[in-house]
This record gives C-alpha cells, sequence and structure tokens, in this order.
C-alpha cells in the first residue's frame, strides 16, 4: 500500500506542474541528457606549473594559439590542425567543476572568453605541450569591456 501511496502522490505533484505549465524534469531539476558531441572541461593543477590548467575530456590540456585573435574563428588549419586539432563539440563543465569565464563556439570549434580552443594529437592526460605558439588556457574570468565599446 505504502507504494501505491507513493504513486499516487508523484501523479497529483505532476498533475499540478502540469497545471502550473511546468513539468515534472523542470521542477525536480532532473539531468538532462549529456550531446553525443559534448566536450567536457574541468581544471586542474598538472605536474610542473603553477596555478589550474583547463583540462578536456579524460586530462588533456587544451591550448590557444597565437595567431588567433578573440571572437573570430580559428586560424591553425591544413597542417598546423594535424598537429593541434580544432577543439570541437558542445561545451558542458565536469560534474561539480566551478570556474569563471565563458564557453562557447565559433564554426563548430569551442571557445573559452573568446579564444579558439585546440589540443595536442597524442597527447597523453595531465601533459604540458605548451611552445612560442600554443598556449594553455588557464581558468579566468572573460575581460571587461571597457566603457568605450
Amino acid at each position: 500500500m505504502r507504494v501505491r501511496a507513493g504513486v499516487v502522490a508523484l501523479g497529483v505533484v505532476s498533475a499540478a506542474l502540469a497545471g502550473s505549465g511546468l513539468t515534472a524534469s523542470s521542477a525536480f531539476a532532473a539531468p538532462q541528457s549529456t550531446p553525443k558531441n559534448a566536450v567536457v572541461f574541468s581544471a586542474q593543477h598538472i605536474a610542473g606549473l603553477k596555478g589550474q590548467v583547463l583540462l578536456e575530456g579524460k586530462g588533456l590540456v587544451v591550448y590557444t594559439f597565437s595567431g588567433d585573435k578573440r571572437g573570430k574563428p580559428g586560424t591553425c588549419t591544413g597542417a598546423c590542425a594535424s598537429i593541434w586539432p580544432p577543439v570541437r563539440g558542445v561545451p558542458e563543465l565536469a560534474r561539480g567543476a566551478k570556474f569563471p569565464g565563458k564557453f562557447g563556439r565559433i564554426d563548430g570549434q569551442v571557445t573559452y572568453n573568446g579564444w579558439p580552443l585546440y589540443g595536442f594529437t597524442g597527447e597523453k592526460s595531465h601533459q604540458n605541450h605548451a611552445d612560442s605558439s600554443f598556449k594553455i588556457v588557464r581558468p579566468s574570468a572573460p575581460p571587461k569591456k571597457p566603457s568605450s565599446w
């Protein structure tokens, strides 16, 4: 009888929510499904570097390219992209991850604070392959627009 009473109570709550324009999933904050092309980001410390670094997936470091401009499509293409592939997909934060900044996409490439993101071919978890052209991304708040903008 207790199970049936619980089902009836849930039915009453669902009916009340339906009348209010809400659904049970939105009212109870049920987790939404992750898109198939989701790229999950977190921020962690990696050996040899001070502070946190932005990571995607299973600990792969992400980079920005010095030849890119904020808010513009990535310019590392062709042979460059075969070594430094653009990060593509729908950006998602790892469960429990909280850090400043905004993710977006330009032409399918994931951006962070407006900068296109890249990986490194053959990279293993928590490795740093930064060089003079590709810099590690550190979690940070997006810059504030000057009042003249």
